[in-house]
């Protein structure tokens, strides 16, 4: 039996982002184990849909899968498959029994996202300034090695060494924001595309991989749907501290559990460790266990939204950013030239006596 080419059903550039091929694979996993189907000939089947990089991620997920490794664990071993909070709430509702559930509540979060997301990606940001950063090099380049010396050598044939020696110090250094904002949008490229960058980039310079907001918003989700099934807190706080990504929230939830343990109530020690603060702990007493749900998806929710927020902002701060980086390195250029010129249009005056 031969096998069609993925050429034919799928384009060179993948038209999807990846929050948009990560649904899709979400909602194939959920298929596969709610039916109790082979994965590994779904997700290699899906693999020829989605071209260049997320394309390597399925077909390494579905050869892990192939090799018996458990699809929980073979998620983990395959970053950026699903997102690390994604497979960690799928990791706990496995232990808890109720993973089934937990596919339903990831999904319906996941159409929200995406049905909420704004037009403005930051993907689309930096390919734009890459593009602009590109033909600015070139153009700024074709000045420094062509136009520029030539320039220098007309004015130390007239004896103008200051003007010669600004140009000099202009073309040498209006290319420095030019530089400095090329290497960011790189790096920003880089920390999008590659998760294995960014984590050797995140642990070299010491930096939290993702906000404490997003890390807290994640694991009132996992905890309000083990809640809402029922299941002990003790439990869940103890799966989440053995896998969850971070060694600080690792720390936070081993000691609530064990505070849990020792009989303190569930929302007092998770308060204790600062994932809920006190008003947060009071709305949540007394209730049932499907009001305390809704109560902690809610304060998902509302952090979530604030770390959109940021994102927005840091986003509409980008073009301002990069257009005062490139004015800068165009202003220098500009002045030079011109005060070249005027100098050199001053001098043949006086040469010549029109002046």
């Amino acid at each position: 039996m031969t096998r069609s080419s993925s050429w034919f059903s799928s384009t060179l550039f993948p038209g999807s982002t990846l929050t948009e091929q990560q649904a899709t694979l979400l909602a194939v996993l959920h298929a596969g184990v709610r039916d109790s189907v082979e994965l590994a000939p779904l997700i290699r089947a899906l693999s020829y849909e989605y071209p260049g990089n997320y394309f390597y991620k399925l077909r390494r997920l579905a050869r892990l899968i192939d090799q018996g490794v458990p699809w929980v664990d073979a998620l983990e071993q395959t970053p950026e498959a699903l997102p690390a909070d994604m497979v960690l709430a799928l990791r706990v509702g496995q232990h808890s029994g109720i993973v089934q559930a937990t596919f339903e509540q990831l999904r319906q979060e996941s159409s929200e996202q995406l049905l909420g997301r704004q037009k403005a990606h930051w993907r689309s940001y930096l390919a734009y300034w890459l593009t602009v950063s590109l033909v600015m090099l070139v153009l700024f380049s074709f000045f420094n090695y062509f136009i520029a010396p030539t320039l220098r050598k007309m004015m130390l044939e007239f004896d103008m060494a200051s003007g010669a020696r600004n140009l000099e110090i202009v073309s040498r250094y209006a290319m420095l924001p030019l530089y400095i904002a090329f290497a960011i949008t790189c790096l920003g490229i880089l920390f999008n595309w590659s998760e294995s960058f960014r984590s050797w980039m995140v642990g070299r310079l010491r930096l939290p991989m993702e906000s404490m907001t997003r890390k807290q918003s994640s694991i009132l989700r996992i905890l309000a749907n083990s809640t809402e099934h029922g299941r002990p807190m003790a439990g869940t706080l103890s799966t989440l501290a053995k896998y969850h990504w971070d060694s600080g929230i690792r720390k936070r939830l081993l000691i609530a559990r064990n505070e849990i343990e020792h009989g303190a109530q569930d929302w007092a020690a998770i308060q204790s460790v600062g994932l809920i603060s006190a008003p947060q702990r009071e709305a949540l007493l007394g209730q049932t266990n499907q009001d305390q749900a809704w109560v902690l998806r809610s304060l998902a929710k509302n952090l979530s939204a604030h770390e959109q927020y940021r994102w927005g902002w840091l986003q509409s701060m980008i073009h301002p950013m990069m257009l005062i980086a490139f004015g800068l390195a165009v202003l220098g250029i500009c002045w030079s030239v011109l005060d070249g010129l005027y100098m050199l249009v001053t001098e043949l005056a006086k040469e010549t006596g029109w002046r």
